[in-house]
Order: structure tokens, then sequence, then C-alpha cells
């Protein structure tokens, strides 16, 4: 069995009502993960392994795992090669899935959308890269040229 975790330092993730919001500090792009992706990117950042990830949320929803298999295949190769996630060595699974609960019980596939217009914000180095008479997120004339 392989477990997943969230790719530290590299990665930032907040969790809100109806999406999880993932930052790749390394690339500066964002991503949206909405639907089943909230509690599948719980379960698997939190020490479960992928394939008991898919028997929760079969469970959950209801749904047959050999419907969830393809999808949630394709969903962490995604998180994958966006590098939102990394392989870890087994640790203990959460211990409660109270919030399960409350998340939405209608299933609907996965959805995982990247963004890249703020790249160039993101990227800015606010230690080094900042005019002393603008302040940030001005890039220095010198990262301008870069």
């Amino acid at each position: 069995m392989k477990f997943y975790k969230i790719n530290d330092p590299d990665v930032s993730a907040e969790f809100f009502e109806e999406e999880v919001l993932a930052i790749n500090l390394k690339t500066g792009n964002y991503y949206s993960l909405r639907f089943s992706a909230l509690p599948f990117w719980r379960l698997i950042t939190n020490g479960l392994s992928f394939e008991n990830t898919i028997v929760t949320l079969s469970k959950f929803y209801t749904v047959n795992e050999e419907i969830l298999l393809p999808e949630f295949s394709d969903f962490l190769k995604s998180l994958l090669e966006n590098s939102l996630i990394k392989e870890s060595p087994e640790y203990p699974a959460i211990t409660t899935n109270e919030w399960l609960n409350k998340s939405i019980k209608e299933y609907r596939k996965p959805v995982l959308e990247a963004y890249s217009d703020m790249q160039d914000l993101l990227l800015i180095d606010p230690i080094h890269e900042v005019d002393v008479n603008k302040g940030w997120p001005n890039k220095t004339n010198e990262s301008k040229d870069k």
C-alpha cells in the first residue's frame, strides 16, 4: 500500500466550505479541488491509503468502488503530476471522520482546476524582491529583468 501527504513545504492548502484551495509555491500555480475531491484530499493526506480511501468514499457516497477506482486513480495521478502531494512512509490515519458527515452527500466526480494567472505575483520573493520605495508586491527593476 502507498501513502501520501501534502508536498510540504512547497504546497499550502486551505479548506473552505465547498473547496480546497492548494497553492504550489514552487511553480506559482494554484488549484481548486471541488466536489468529491474534498473528502478524498482530506483522507489521502491524513494517512489513509489510496485503497482505504476508495472504500471509505464508496460507503460514504454509496457508490460502487469499481466506479470510483478509475476516477480517483486519474485524480491521484493529477495531484502527483502537479506536485501537490507526494508519497510518504506509513503514518497513522486520522482518528475521526466527523467532518465527512458534513460533506456534500451527493456524489460528483472529483474536480481539479489549475490556475496560473497569479504566477508572477506568487513567485516574487517578498524578502529579496522588494522595491524599497514601492514595497511588496512590486518587483524590483533587477527582478523584472530576469
